[in-house]
């Protein structure tokens, strides 16, 4: 009996001991997370100004060549001498090629036996008195024939290459350099003269051209103390394969007042916009095709698209979207 009792009591005590391991690992589990608040957003502003823009570009300039000639080639054939290296300086009208000419030397053989033989015949026309109608249409083949003549003897010029200028020759840069005997295309290029006739004050831009700069954009010119005015006169563009180079060709209002020794700064004066909505180009937005800046309205941050015109170095003129005041996020 007595034995009885204490299992009795064991299983009791086992019995609390499991109930209050539940009980604490349910506590435990009831433990909760506290929830931390996150601090508002904090904006770096800026206000959409009204006042005015002007677009300048402020670039150097210098005196150079901005003009080159191409030297093409005026008839199909193969080349029999080529007269000066590459690059050499020319003269105006110096023969830089020349090609054989046997086919068209022959040609003008044949002409001449025709040609003699229509003059022959109006000689024995008129030593038998003929007819004044017969000897009209023989005189008629003579000029005929004399033309052909003269043009088959003129053509022989196409097959001599000459500069076009003065300048610095060039032959053109190609996979297959031209050499004696090389088959040569009329029209093809055979090189470029750098004309060095006379020279221009030039800003030279490589791969983009300067937005809204045109011919007659007017330009202001400062060499030192020396100040004056001009004009965009000439865009010269070049591409050799590897960049592409805009020149900017101005003609100064006053060709005295600067010189081809010291820097030349060329501030280009595109456009003026008065009265008009201004905001940093920083914060001005480009995505899929939008054009686009944010706005803190009561707080909230909001996407506003807009419409840019012209620009200096740091800001840029809203033509719609904003209407000035509004408070434009930067960051």
């Amino acid at each position: 009996m007595e034995l009885l009792k204490r299992i009795v009591c064991a299983v009791l005590c086992a019995a609390l001991l499991v109930l209050s391991g539940c009980a604490e690992k349910k506590k435990k589990d009831e433990i909760a997370v506290p929830i931390l608040e996150a601090k508002s957003v904090q904006y770096k502003t800026t206000k959409a100004e009204v006042r005015d823009i002007s677009q300048k570009y402020e670039q150097p300039g210098f005196y150079g060549y901005p003009y080159s000639k191409s030297v093409k080639f005026a008839a199909n054939g193969q080349i029999k001498s080529i007269e000066v290296d590459s690059p050499s300086e020319v003269t105006k009208g110096q023969l830089l090629c020349t090609l054989y000419t046997d086919e068209v030397e022959e040609e003008i053989e044949k002409e001449q036996i025709r040609l003699d033989r229509v003059k022959s015949t109006v000689d024995t026309l008129l030593e038998r008195d003929a007819d004044a109608d017969e000897i009209r249409m023989a005189q008629y083949d003579v000029e005929i024939e004399q033309m052909h003549y003269d043009k088959l003897v003129k053509s022989l010029e196409d097959y001599a290459v000459y500069a076009p200028c003065d300048g610095e020759f060039s032959m053109e840069a190609g996979r297959y350099p031209y050499n004696v005997n090389s088959r040569v295309n009329k029209g093809a290029v055979f090189g470029n003269t750098l004309d060095r006739s006379e020279k221009y004050l030039c800003v030279q831009i490589f791969d983009n051209k300067l937005s809204n700069v045109n011919f007659g954009t007017t330009v202001s010119l400062v060499q030192g103390v020396q100040t004056s005015t001009g004009t965009v006169t000439d865009i010269v563009f070049n591409d050799n394969g590897d960049f592409s180079t805009y020149m900017y060709v101005i003609t100064p209002d006053d060709k005295d007042a600067l010189t081809d020794l010291g820097d030349i700064t060329v501030v280009f004066d595109v456009y003026s916009r008065l009265d008009t909505v201004v905001i940093p180009k920083k914060a001005v937005k480009e995505l899929g095709g939008r054009t686009f800046v944010y706005l803190l309205i009561d707080g909230v941050k909001v996407e506003q698209d807009i419409e840019t015109g012209i620009e200096d170095k740091s800001d840029i003129e809203v033509v719609s979207g904003l209407s000035g005041g509004e408070d434009i996020i930067m960051n």
